[in-house]
């Protein structure tokens, strides 16, 4: 439930932050008759995200044995992608988020293209929907399906409860607050997940045979902390925590953060230029 409710929360978060500016700034221009583009871009994006997570989980009905394995290291890897890629994204672009969102709600009124400012709600909604969707399969597989449907639910639920109410804390007088300590504090946490969704998805390859697990264990600590027991299991669900993982997996987990450093330092010079 920890690892549903951290990633609800910080992508319901961003998505309201995002309706937040379109309706601030709609209002400070004196355009509040417009705020129904704005609802009917966030309506579409919920349906459409509701959409995609059914039909995920149609396709993945039609893999069944070593398929099975190859579908849910794919949803793994992608997540484990797109999650790196939001992290990496947001440290490096928050701060012209809010500019953008302005700039192109104005030229969407100045140009009486009003549908513009529901698709600007659409897709910042949308996109978070869809990666929310990503994570929560990767995580719910990583588990090995021990995470139910309420589970789920509840701990979405939550996140998004929870982003709602920061936002509208932030927008109604709170707006000094500094969210970027809250965005770093979670993209850590966000990175160590996808560290073990990638370890994880090494692992279901392992099992279709498709990659050699180099040593098949490295150790075993079921008798200190069981993978299948409550700890175990939520640590599983939530970092890909492995009581006797193969030579692979850590592996992949270990060469994860290097990358990703590399990665954000290679975006800083980048900006810098």
């Amino acid at each position: 439930m920890l690892g549903t409710f951290l990633i609800t929360w910080r992508e319901a978060l961003e998505a309201a932050l995002i309706v937040g500016i379109l309706l601030t700034y709609l209002d400070r221009i004196g355009q509040r008759r417009h705020f129904r583009y704005v609802y009917h871009g966030i309506l579409w994006a919920v349906a459409a995200s509701v959409g995609f997570a059914y039909l995920s989980s149609f396709v993945s009905l039609f893999f069944e044995d070593s398929g099975k394995e190859l579908f849910d290291a794919g949803i793994m890897l992608v997540a484990t992608g797109v999650l790196t890629y939001m992290v990496v994204w947001m440290h490096h672009s928050a701060r012209e988020l809010k500019g953008e969102i302005q700039t192109r709600t104005d030229q969407a009124v100045s140009k009486g293209k009003l549908w513009a400012i529901a698709v600007l709600a659409f897709v910042g909604v949308f996109r978070e929907g869809i990666e929310t969707v990503l994570f929560l399969w990767g995580l719910f597989l990583q588990g090995g399906g021990l995470l139910t449907t309420s589970i789920l639910v509840s701990g979405g639920l939550l996140g998004i409860g929870v982003a709602v109410l920061m936002a509208w804390l932030f927008f109604k007088g709170f707006g000094h607050l500094d969210l970027r300590v809250f965005f770093k504090i979670t993209g850590i946490l966000l990175l160590f997940i996808a560290a073990g969704l990638a370890a994880s998805a090494a692992g279901k390859l392992v099992q279709a045979e498709i990659l050699s697990p180099i040593v098949y264990e490295v150790w075993d600590t079921s008798w200190l902390l069981d993978q299948h027991g409550l700890i175990g299991s939520v640590l599983a669900g939530l970092f890909g925590y492995r009581s006797n993982p193969s030579l692979l997996e850590v592996l992949v987990y270990s060469l994860y953060f290097p990358l990703v450093i590399l990665w954000l330092r290679r975006e800083r010079h980048d900006l810098a230029q």
